[in-house]
């Protein structure tokens, strides 16, 4: 990448301003230009050069020169040579800094968590197995045992206690893959599984030999509507 600046220059040990000049260096070569006009052109292994406080001393052709520019420290650095001078070492530092992006600190990685989808399952589950116990009421008829029986208040609801722990189940995998739908689907589970409890508390036979089963029940539909209000779903993939 080649360097153009402005600035002057001027013999060595003179006093005089300077001839003003247009510099265009690379890592190869060196050109000065006065009015557009060459009036130095060099391989930069073919020159002494170094650094000066302010500036550079150049040896070309049997001459000594000092060459001052606006862009001191992007020269020395294009150029390839070592600052001689704090101040001028100060100033490459500080371009090489500038031209150097920042490099962002890596965001935190976030554990995801599956605990609402366990939590959740584990609702459905509590709600299934207290399906199950009421199937296994040894009070209900034979016939009161099998599963269409088992949607009405003959069967105690048994089997649509089972149906809405599925549901659950079937919600709580969705919340831990982090599906667009997982809150809606436990929403409709929990909300089944209410209307059902309703159904059964006020349809059922009331017996003390179903405190366990219902508790169950209970215990599943509280857990679930914990996850709900808890928001505890995740972000989708």
């Amino acid at each position: 990448m080649a360097v153009e600046t402005r600035g002057t220059v001027q013999m060595r040990g003179e006093s005089t301003p300077g001839v003003e000049v247009e510099v265009l260096a690379d890592a190869v070569r060196i050109s000065l230009l006065h009015q557009d006009e060459l009036i130095g052109d060099w391989e930069i292994g073919d020159i002494g050069i170094q650094s000066l406080h302010d500036g550079f001393a150049i040896r070309a052709e049997g001459e000594e020169f000092v060459l001052k520019t606006d862009d001191d420290a992007g020269l020395a650095r294009e150029i390839g040579i070592v600052a001689a001078s704090p101040r001028l070492a100060r100033k490459v530092a500080a371009s090489q800094n500038q031209e150097v992006p920042l490099r962002a600190d890596p965001e935190p990685l976030v554990t995801r968590s599956n605990l609402g989808g366990i939590a959740f399952a584990l609702g459905g589950v509590m709600a299934l197995a207290g399906g199950v116990l009421l199937r296994d009421d040894p009070t209900l008829a034979a016939a009161e045992a099998y599963a269409g029986q088992g949607l009405g208040p003959g069967g105690n609801f048994w089997f649509a206690f089972v149906l809405g722990g599925l549901l659950m189940v079937g919600a709580a995998l969705a919340i831990a893959r982090r599906t667009k739908w997982s809150r809606m689907a436990a929403i409709i589970a929990v909300s089944a599984l209410v209307v059902v409890f309703g159904l059964a508390a006020r349809s059922a036979t009331p017996d003390a030999d179903h405190l366990l089963a219902y508790g169950f029940i209970a215990g599943g539909v509280v857990v679930g509507i914990a996850v709900i209000v808890a928001g505890s779903f995740g972000e989708p993939d």
